[in-house]
């Protein structure tokens, strides 16, 4: 189907992401019918005439024509799969052309040719739109009109090449019957296209949420597609956990290079981000004089009366206009979507209720995908704690036994010449063992939260002292802390390869790892007496990366949770590993 002349932006959008094959089969449906339509009028008018001669003849030699014609076209299309928006204008051209024809020669509103009339108006109705069948069957009610007034009025010599009696009311009942089929005709038609549209656009953003397909790409891409139907300017998500009331925003770019920012707002801002005194689905739009219009509907889609909504203020300073629909992601995420500056049409209360459904569809889907990155990443824990087990019950243990008997050998030998090789072999096999226990540590997951997170940075630097004999201390400046669980599981990982790196490259006899918070930031310090980097001076992640220093997984570890980094490295006497995160922080959804 070819979208409307008339048809409002939010309509021509919808239909764009339409499957566009519809238009090549119901073109050939058409040219179907119209060849029908032509034999059968053709076989009627030879056995009962639809006029007298001489009129009759011109009307059959017509209708020749029209059939030819006909199949001209449906060869044509069966020939080209994809006749294109000229072959369609063509053929609605033909179709509103013969009418005009045939009713110079026939009585139109007492004969089959006025089943040529309705023929139009149907291809113009399912072709364009409403507003074009309209004019289709006022044009054709004009020139009724135009042929009688011909007839009765008009010269003599023009009037005779015309075939049809005067008869007021028939006519006024005729042309009243044209306008009112094309203005039905129009409405279904526009109602399943606008129905067909809707379906289209909403399977396409749910083509889109591919259960393994990272969620904030799938987010942005959805996001992106809604605001552009409604020609937003920017669009932006607030999501709540259920459970912790925790709040994110979720800001995304309009275009496709544009990243996305996922940040933590304070509780303070719960009910201004949630809009909570908001209905489920509005539009609000400034108007000329300073004040506002808003427009919305409930839960199930009804509208809501003005009275219950004109108290209302714009939620977002310096915005035109507001659209905003509540989220409901799974029973652990709530939520808002807000488009700034959009545009709705003159059917305001369908656009809402298509936001409203299409979301409401949506969303299921995209819970979908973050339960299967949670489900995915639980099972990848639980095999990585697998294989450290069986490091510890099979490898480890080998390593210690044969560690063990090397120094039994060593303390026989002892003053032999092999006393120093078999001490170097069970100096080796004392790294490697741990080696594999640094290794298992990593491979377990990770299940803290930030009641823990203190206890456990403690029995991880104890555990690094007692195992390596080097003298680590933790000291905590704070008693409790409000990390959420994903920068606390980041930042323990911090800690272990910050301990590991001491042990294997810095010689350190000392280290000293400090936690505690700091003009809005949670502030974690890794110090040691080593041998430091190979630079002199104080190098931020940014400098870092530009000269290509510094450990690379704790800097990915470190941008996953939005924090920065600072590396001071004095080489012979030590460095200092400094690691800052927002306190309102982020959520990892990758």
């Amino acid at each position: 189907m070819r979208p409307s002349l008339f048809a409002p932006r939010f309509l021509t959008r919808l239909r764009a992401t339409g499957s566009q094959h519809e238009n090549p089969r119901f073109e050939g449906v058409l040219g179907i019918s119209r060849v029908f339509l032509g034999a059968t009028s053709l076989i009627v008018d030879l056995t009962h005439p639809l006029a007298p001669d001489p009129y009759n003849q011109l009307l059959i030699f017509l209708l020749l024509v029209y059939c030819v014609e006909s199949l001209g076209f449906l060869i044509w299309i069966a020939l080209n799969p994809e006749p294109g928006r000229a072959f369609a204008i063509i053929m609605q051209a033909s179709d509103v052309f013969w009418p005009i024809m045939f009713c110079l020669f026939a009585d139109p509103p007492n004969s089959l040719v006025f089943v040529f009339f309705l023929f139009a108006l149907m291809t113009t109705a399912f072709r364009f739109g409403m507003y074009e069948t309209a004019i289709t069957a006022v044009g054709s009610a004009l020139l009724l009109i135009f042929q009688e007034t011909i007839v009765a009025y008009g010269p003599k010599g023009l009037s005779q090449l015309l075939y049809t009696p005067v008869n007021i009311s028939r006519l006024v009942l005729r042309c009243g019957f044209l306008l009112m089929t094309g203005f039905l005709l129009g409405y279904l038609a526009e109602r399943e296209k606008e129905l067909r549209a809707e379906i289209a656009f909403t399977n396409y953003l749910l083509s889109q949420a591919r259960v393994g397909s990272p969620l904030s790409e799938v987010v942005m891409a959805i996001s992106r597609d809604l605001a552009s139907v409604f020609d937003g300017k920017s669009v932006y998500e607030v999501l709540a956990q259920t459970s912790s009331r925790r709040l994110f925003r979720w800001d995304i770019g309009m275009s496709s290079q544009s990243a996305y920012e996922l940040r933590e707002i304070s509780a303070g801002e719960y009910a201004a981000g949630m809009m909570v005194p908001y209905p489920h689905t509005f539009y609000m739009e400034r108007t000329g004089n300073g004040g506002v219009t808003i427009r919305a509907i409930d839960d199930e889609g009804r509208r809501l009366d003005q009275s219950e909504i004109n108290e209302l203020k714009m939620p977002v300073e310096g915005a035109r206009s507001v659209l905003a629909v509540k989220l409901d992601v799974g029973r652990e995420w709530t939520g808002r979507f807000v488009l700034v500056d959009g545009q709705l049409g003159r059917n305001w209360e369908r656009e809402l209720r298509f936001a409203q459904n299409a979301l409401r569809q949506l969303s299921p889907a995209l819970y979908s995908i973050y339960l299967f990155r949670r489900l995915r990443q639980r099972a990848g824990a639980m095999e990585r704690a697998r294989v450290a087990r069986e490091l510890h019950d099979t490898a480890i243990q080998s390593l210690i036994s044969i560690e063990m008997q090397v120094d039994v050998l060593r303390r026989k030998t002892n003053g032999a010449p092999q006393a120093s090789e078999l001490e170097r072999i069970q100096q080796l096999l004392r790294e490697e063992v741990l080696n594999m226990r640094e290794l298992m540590l990593t491979m377990r997951p990770v299940e803290i939260g930030p009641q823990h997170f203190l206890d456990f940075v403690a029995q991880l630097v104890e555990r690094f002292r007692s195992d390596t004999g080097v003298d680590a201390r933790f000291v905590s400046e704070l008693e409790e802390v409000t990390l959420p669980a994903t920068a606390c599981r980041e930042l323990v990982r911090v800690v272990q390869e910050g301990l590991v790196n001491v042990r294997k490259h810095s010689g350190a006899r000392s280290v000293y790892v400090r936690f505690g918070a700091q003009n809005g930031l949670w502030k974690l310090v890794i110090d040691d007496d080593g041998c430091g980097f190979a630079f002199t001076g104080r190098l931020t992640l940014t400098e870092l990366d530009d000269l290509h220093r510094g450990p690379t997984v704790i800097k990915e570890r470190v941008r996953a949770i939005g924090g920065d980094m600072v590396i001071e490295s004095s080489p012979g006497h030590g460095a200092r590993l400094e690691i800052t995160v927002p306190q309102k922080g982020y959520e990892f959804y990758g």
